[in-house]
C-alpha cells in the first residue's frame, strides 16, 4: 500500500489528471464490464486499434477481433482463472487491417470476490511475428538447422489483493500493472533521483528497492557487477532504445530502454525498463556454434576439391581439351566462391563469440597498404578500373598497432567493393592521411552507390543493396559486417557517405602511435 501511495501522490504533484497515470506506460490498456462491454480504453490502445475512445463504448470486446469466438471464450474462462495471459489473436483495425497481438485477461472481483468484469492489456506482436517469419526462412535457406527467433514475453497483470473494488483509484491501476510487470521498471523523478523498482528490475539486478530510494542511479557502480548498467542509465540528456548490458555468457543479460514523460515542456518523470533477453543470447550463441562447426566441416572436402582441380588444370592427370579446361575453370571459380563464403561464415562465427583474435602488432599504415594494393591493383586492371593510391606527402608518422592480417582483410573487402561494384572506365582511390591523433584512410569510388533508404542497414550481416544484387548476383553480404567488427575492435571508428549512381566513400580512422 505504501508503494500506491508514493505512486499516486507522485502524479498528484506533476499535475497529472485521472486517466493520465497509465499513459507513460508503451501498454495498449481496456476496461470491461461483466458482459465483456468496453468502458474505457487508454490512449495507446486506441492509436494501437486505431479508434477512438466513442468508436470502443457500450461495444462487446469481440467485435474488435477476428476470432471473435476465442475472445468470447477466454473472456468466460478468465471469470473463473481470475488470470489468462500471452492469447495471440487478430485485432481488426479502424482500416481493417488485422494486427496480431498478445492479449492478457484480469478478472475484476469486488471485497465479497464476487465477479465484476475484465481488465484487457494488448502488445503488438506483428513486428515479431514479421522478424520470426524473415528468420525461420533465412535459416531454413543458409543452415536448413539453425533456428532464429525472439519472442518478447510480456506478462503484464497478476491477480493481487489490490484488485478489489471495482472502483478503485487510477493509481492503484498503476501501481498494480507496475508491480506486475514481467520487464524491470525503475523510475526517477524530476531530479532524477530513483523513486520505484519494481520486483522484476531487483531480480535482474539482484537489489532491493529499499537500498536505492531517493539515490542518483549512478552510485548502483559501487556494486561490481552492476557497473556497466550505472554507466548506462546516468547518461541524463538522451533516450536510451534497447542497449544491451551484460554478456552472452552471463546468466542474464539485459536490454535497456529509457523513456522521458515530459508535461508542459517539463521532464516530471523518467521510465527506464529492462528486458530479459537472456535466452535469446543463448539461441544467438547455440547458431554461431552450429555454423562454426559446419562451416569448419566444410573447409576439408572443398580444399581437396581445389586441390584436385589444380591438379587437372595443371595438367598433372594428363592433358585436357579446350571445353573440359574451360568446365574445370568454371568449376573452380565455384569452388573459391564456397571457400570464401566458408572463410566469411567462421569469422562471423567468431566475432559473435567473442573469439575472433585481436594480436596487435607495431605497424606502419602506409607500408601495410601498399603491399594489401598489390593483387588489388590486378583486379582493377582486370575490371577496367582506374585505380588510384594517393600517397600523404607529409612526414608525419602513420604508425598504428594492429592485428596485421585482421585489418589487412578489412581493407582488402573495401577495396574489393569498390571495384566490383564500379563499371568499366571507373575509378577508385585510395588515400591515407594522419588527423590529429589518428590515422584516416578512404576508400572512394564511382560506382553505383547506395540507395538511401538502404544505408541504416550497411553495416548488417548478409544485407546487400538492390542494385548491388543487380549488377553483382554473388556475394554473402558480410564483408562489410566483418570489416565494422574489426576496425572497431582496434578502438576505430568506421563511416561512409554515398549517392545512388555517384559513388560512395568508406572512411575509417584508427589511433596512431607517436
Amino acid at each position: 500500500m505504501a508503494k500506491i501511495k508514493k505512486i499516486g501522490e507522485n502524479l498528484n504533484q506533476n499535475s497529472i489528471s485521472k486517466g493520465d497515470s497509465l499513459e507513460f506506460l508503451p501498454l495498449a490498456v481496456c476496461d470491461l464490464s461483466p458482459n465483456g462491454i468496453v468502458l474505457s480504453v487508454n490512449s495507446e490502445f486506441e492509436r494501437l486499434a486505431g479508434y477512438s475512445l466513442v468508436d470502443f463504448e457500450g461495444k462487446h470486446f469481440s467485435e474488435f477481433f477476428y476470432q471473435k469466438a476465442k475472445v468470447k471464450e477466454f473472456l468466460e474462462q478468465a471469470k473463473g482463472e481470475n488470470y489468462f495471459r500471452n492469447k495471440e489473436l487478430l485485432l481488426i483495425e479502424k482500416n481493417k487491417n488485422r494486427t496480431p497481438v498478445s492479449v492478457c485477461f484480469l478478472s475484476k472481483k469486488d471485497l465479497q470476490g464476487s465477479f465484476t468484469g475484465h481488465f484487457i492489456s494488448l502488445v503488438d506482436i506483428s513486428e515479431l511475428k514479421e522478424l520470426q517469419s524473415t528468420t525461420e526462412k533465412k535459416i531454413n535457406q543458409r543452415t536448413e538447422d539453425l533456428q532464429k527467433s525472439r519472442r518478447a514475453l510480456l506478462n503484464i497483470l497478476e491477480d493481487t489483493e489490490l484488485a478489489k473494488v471495482e472502483a478503485e483509484t487510477e493509481e492503484n491501476k498503476a501501481s498494480t500493472i507496475f508491480d506486475n510487470f514481467f520487464d524491470g521498471l525503475i523510475i526517477l523523478n524530476s531530479e532524477y533521483q530513483i523513486e520505484l523498482i519494481n520486483p522484476s528490475a531487483e531480480k535482474f539486478l539482484g537489489i532491493k528497492e529499499a537500498d536505492y530510494l531517493g539515490k542518483d542511479p549512478s552510485v548502483m557502480a559501487n556494486k561490481k557487477e552492476l557497473k556497466e548498467f550505472a554507466k548506462t542509465i546516468s547518461k541524463k540528456d538522451k533516450e536510451i532504445y534497447r542497449k544491451e548490458v551484460g554478456e552472452s555468457e552471463e546468466p542474464v543479460v539485459l536490454e535497456i530502454t529509457t523513456k522521458f514523460i515530459i508535461k508542459e515542456e517539463k521532464r516530471i518523470v523518467t521510465l527506464i525498463i529492462l528486458h530479459d533477453i537472456s535466452r535469446e543470447k543463448v539461441v544467438e550463441r547455440l547458431k554461431s556454434q552450429f555454423v562454426s562447426v559446419a562451416a569448419h566441416q566444410l573447409r576439408t572436402p572443398l580444399s581437396i576439391i581445389k586441390w584436385s582441380l589444380c591438379m587437372l588444370l595443371d595438367g598433372e592427370i594428363g592433358l585436357l581439351t579446350n571445353e573440359q579446361i574451360e568446365m574445370l575453370d568454371k568449376a573452380q571459380q565455384t569452388n573459391e566462391r564456397m571457400i570464401h563464403l566458408i572463410n566469411d561464415l567462421l569469422n562471423v562465427a567468431r566475432i559473435e563469440e567473442g573469439r575472433f583474435m585481436y594480436q596487435p602488432k607495431t605497424v606502419d599504415m602506409i607500408e601495410l597498404l601498399e603491399k594489401i594494393i598489390e593483387p588489388i591493383q590486378a583486379l582493377a586492371k582486370n575490371k577496367r578500373v582506374k585505380f588510384e593510391f594517393k600517397k600523404p606527402t607529409d612526414k608525419t608518422s602513420k604508425v598504428i598497432k594492429a592485428d596485421i592480417e585482421k585489418l589487412s582483410l578489412a581493407i582488402k573487402n573495401l577495396l574489393e567493393n569498390a571495384i566490383f561494384y564500379t563499371s568499366s572506365g571507373g575509378k577508385v582511390i585510395l588515400s591515407a592521411d594522419r588527423i590529429n591523433n589518428d590515422v584516416l584512410v578512404s576508400v572512394k569510388d564511382s560506382g553505383i552507390g547506395i540507395p538511401k533508404d538502404q544505408q541504416k542497414r550497411v553495416f548488417n550481416k548478409f544485407f546487400r543493396g538492390d542494385n548491388a544484387v543487380r549488377m553483382e548476383t554473388e556475394g554473402t553480404g558480410l564483408g562489410l559486417f566483418i570489416t565494422k567488427n574489426i576496425i572497431e575492435a582496434h578502438e576505430g571508428k568506421i563511416s561512409f557517405e554515398s549517392e545512388e549512381g555517384k559513388g560512395t566513400t568508406f572512411k575509417f580512422s584508427l589511433p596512431a602511435i607517436g
